[in-house]
């Protein structure tokens, strides 16, 4: 079979921890990765996926691969590194607990990162003793809620008996059919790197699935962030070798001269290091999830995902007025903001399509811990100017002196008084009209002269102060 010939789709596998993923994965699966089911060492001893999988089957025209990450709530962050490069999503619960914490965080992470399609599968019917069309739809009126919709394809299985694999796959064609998918083979090429190791008598290996450009033999490429660079010499896709890869294709890369050693996931194979940029201070455009219901404060930490990465910084929200960067702090019924990022360490981040996710994953995993993503708008060397409005309380001295209200506590003095000279009050005051006096008291103008103001009331004054953030 000629296999770089075959369309490849990539489906996500998402669901609570002990839901049936990897079954259903191991029953769909006809070719199985190097970093195949639950190849790590500590899931067999553990029970559980924790570290990203990779197999595949041939469905028609298609060479599907499901990209299989854990559910242990503990291990959010390693299915989230697999967003990027997923085509829909394949959301397993099981039929007889309906859907979970973890749940919900896969649903926000893929809505987040733009996948607007997903397949649900209800999984483990041998042991639900219920009405499967009353459960099918329950599932239907909890995916209403969701952006997804009512109408979700749903599928009835036992990963355990292989009950329902052929409606499944049927399903699976038929969303497959309706994605709009535009791979881009020109351009620079870009390949996430998710696992790496040696194989004796060949050299390095590198795996990782193509997201933009084409890659051939003997081509010549850069790691980043390492800097190191090398030749390829083979090409697989799936244990088939092949002259050439192209976006979309999941590869592995034979490459001499590289120093393995020092590579990791989250570092990229790419033809044009150009397309990068290593830095600490970005502004992005958030878009934030209605689920995630803490406040997201001026300073606030979090863990940050870009690519098959995860790294924490502090983000700091704000608002644009006159141009200024006005620190804010931002609610759940605020629906998109800027701000600023400050990474706890230097990042590699891609300078054209760099789509970041964003979490607090020092929260309880009884909630929703995903706020939603971000898209990268600008790279700073240095952080950006903010500004910040403090308050300045004084009251009324005397309301009906012959030269107008007067006011003290603004000003201590006869200099700080003259500064005030012009500046807005709130209302129901005006602004500061002169100074009286020798100690800092000040004239100010009512919005309302034939209200009058009494002795005591508070004037409130709001000045905006610059400051700049402390690099790291």
């Amino acid at each position: 079979m000629e296999i770089e010939k075959k369309i490849p789709i990539h489906i996500g596998l998402f669901g609570h921890i002990d839901s049936g993923k990897t079954a259903i994965a191991e029953v769909l699966s006809e070719i199985i990765s190097t970093a195949g089911i639950d190849a790590h060492p500590q899931s067999k001893v553990r029970g559980i996926t924790i570290d990203l999988g990779f197999t595949s089957f041939i469905l028609d025209k298609y060479l599907v691969t499901l990209v299989d990450g854990p559910g242990h709530a503990d291990l959010i962050k390693i299915s989230a590194s697999s967003v990027e490069i997923i085509d829909c999503g394949l959301i397993v619960i099981d039929i007889n607990k309906g859907p979970q914490v973890q749940t919900g965080e896969h649903l926000i992470m893929i809505e987040s990162l733009k996948i607007d399609k997903i397949i649900v599968v209800l999984n483990k019917i041998d042991l639900f003793n219920g009405n499967i069309e009353e459960e099918i739809k329950k599932t239907r009126e909890f995916f209403g809620s969701t952006s997804f919709g009512y109408n979700v394809p749903i599928f009835a299985v036992s990963a355990k008996k292989k009950l329902g694999f052929k409606d499944l796959k049927e399903g699976i064609l038929e969303t497959i059919e309706s994605l709009k998918i535009k791979r881009n083979i020109k351009g620079d090429l870009i390949i996430p790197i998710d696992h790496h190791f040696p194989i004796k008598g060949m050299g390095a290996i590198l795996t990782g699935t193509i997201l933009n450009g084409s890659l051939r033999i003997n081509q010549n490429l850069d790691i980043l962030p390492i800097k190191t660079s090398g030749r390829v010499k083979t090409i697989q896709i799936f244990h088939q070798d092949v002259d050439s890869a192209k976006a979309g294709d999941r590869v592995g890369i034979n490459m001499r001269g590289i120093e393995l050693k020092k590579v990791f996931r989250g570092c990229y194979v790419t033809s044009n290091s150009n397309a990068f940029e290593f830095c600490n201070i970005i502004e992005v455009k958030v878009s934030n999830s209605p689920l995630f219901k803490p406040k997201t404060s001026f300073g606030t930490q979090m863990h940050i995902t870009l690519g098959m990465f995860t790294t924490t910084g502090n983000v700091y929200p704000y608002h644009e007025l006159d141009v200024k960067k006005i620190q804010t702090t931002v609610s759940n019924k605020d629906r998109g903001f800027k701000a600023i990022i400050l990474f706890k360490e230097k990042v590699l981040i891609r300078k054209k399509n760099m789509i970041m996710l964003l979490s607090r994953l020092d929260l309880p995993p009884t909630t929703l811990r995903i706020l939603g993503s971000a898209e990268l708008l600008k790279v700073y060397k240095e952080p950006p100017i903010f500004y910040k409005f403090k308050t300045k309380k004084g009251s009324i001295k005397n309301p009906n002196h012959p030269e107008g209200i007067i006011c003290t506590g603004l000003a201590q003095s006869i200099n700080g008084a003259k500064k005030l000279v012009g500046k807005v009050l709130e209302p129901p005051f005006t602004k500061i009209l002169n100074t009286f006096g020798t100690k800092g008291a000040v004239i100010i103008g009512s919005l309302d002269q034939k209200k009058l103001a009494k002795r005591g009331d508070p004037v409130y004054l709001k000045e905006l102060r610059s400051f700049q953030l402390k690099n790291i």
